[in-house]
């Protein structure tokens, strides 16, 4: 009878983790179907850090508090050490995984690696507060291990695909696709709650002079540098993209045309102050022209203001070409 039941939560948890888009999903719908194949256990599922060097549990249950550390280091986990299940049938006299607590030990416990595609992505935990659970439960542990590891690595990988559409390769930026996805959102979302929206298409002065005195090279560095550049200097709600060759756009929601302003002359200023080497040589008097503008529209129900991402680009695309005629290192304001 439980073991009809385990199989059929076990095709539970293997749907839902198929349904998932990303890997935040998954931990959120992994929990309460792992929690019902191991009721009477206390354990936890622990996902490793983008630098391999953590895991963190992302789920954790059982009718007592948990009997590990929720953050530790793989080589805390014999699990890990291994490469393989370690189970300890008594902790009092076995070797316990240092990541278990000894102020609160179980009877039972047993950790089992979850590796897919030959990379470790975490483990599994189960602590038993009554002996000879092991025995019963471990075939099922490994099986739960090895699906939510398929799960994790194939979303790991969704991600990633995903992510290398919408960024630019070169400067790691958001790509004019993903602006052209999200710019449309942001303008209903303005008219939808009415506040401003602004925009700053920026271009590097004389970028071509620069290829040509220090090669191609020099210019790649140079735009490499801006893709670290621009993210530290906007907000989290704030998008940067590269636009195009040398041109680079910032989509700033809830910021008024004065706030716009200053934010590019922040920007104006601190490119100046850029101290970037290239081999023996330092790239001097780098410099940037601005166009800029904010959309408001004053009511939901005010169809005169509504304005399409298509007509934003080109308002600021011409503020921008405005700016580049009077000989560039400025900023053009639209309206001017």
């Amino acid at each position: 009878m439980q073991s009809t039941l385990n199989i059929a939560v076990l095709e539970q948890l293997i749907d839902a983790l198929q349904a998932c888009y990303s890997r935040q999903e998954a931990y959120t719908a992994i929990k309460p179907l792992v929690q019902q194949l191991f009721p009477d256990e206390v354990g936890a599922i622990f996902v490793m850090n983008s630098s391999k060097n953590l895991l963190e549990a992302i789920a954790n249950w059982g009718p007592e508090p948990l009997t590990s550390d929720l953050i530790f280091t793989p080589h805390e986990c014999f699990a890990l050490r291994r490469g393989q299940v370690h189970a300890v049938e008594d902790t009092h006299c076995g070797l316990t995984c240092q990541h278990i607590r000894s102020h609160s030990l179980p009877v039972e416990t047993f950790c089992v690696p979850m590796v897919a595609h030959g990379e470790t992505l975490g483990v599994l935990y189960v602590g038993s507060l009554n002996r000879g659970k092991i025995a019963q439960t471990k075939q099922l542990a490994t099986r739960v291990a090895k699906h939510i590891s398929l799960a994790l690595a194939n979303l790991k990988l969704r991600e990633i695909i995903n992510n290398q559409s919408f960024r630019d390769p070169l400067t790691n930026l958001y790509n004019r696709y993903y602006l052209e996805e999200n710019l449309e959102r942001e303008i209903q979302r303005s008219e939808c709650h009415p506040q401003s929206l602004g925009i700053i298409l920026l271009a590097l002065d004389r970028f071509k002079d620069l290829n040509e005195t220090f090669g191609y090279a020099a210019g790649e560095l140079l735009l490499r540098e801006m893709g670290e550049f621009l993210p530290s200097r906007i907000r989290a709600s704030d998008i940067a993209c590269r636009y195009g060759g040398e041109e680079f756009l910032l989509l700033l929601p809830e910021a008024s045309l004065t706030v716009i302003r200053q934010r590019a002359e922040q920007l104006q200023t601190s490119v100046k102050n850029l101290s970037i080497r290239y081999q023996s040589q330092t790239l001097n008097s780098i410099t940037i022209s601005c166009g800029v503008a904010s959309f408001s529209k004053q009511s939901p129900k005010d169809k005169e203001h509504s304005i399409t991402g298509k007509v934003m680009i080109q308002t600021v695309r011409e503020a921008l070409e405005r700016a580049r005629e009077q000989g560039g290192d400025r900023i053009v304001v639209h309206p001017a």
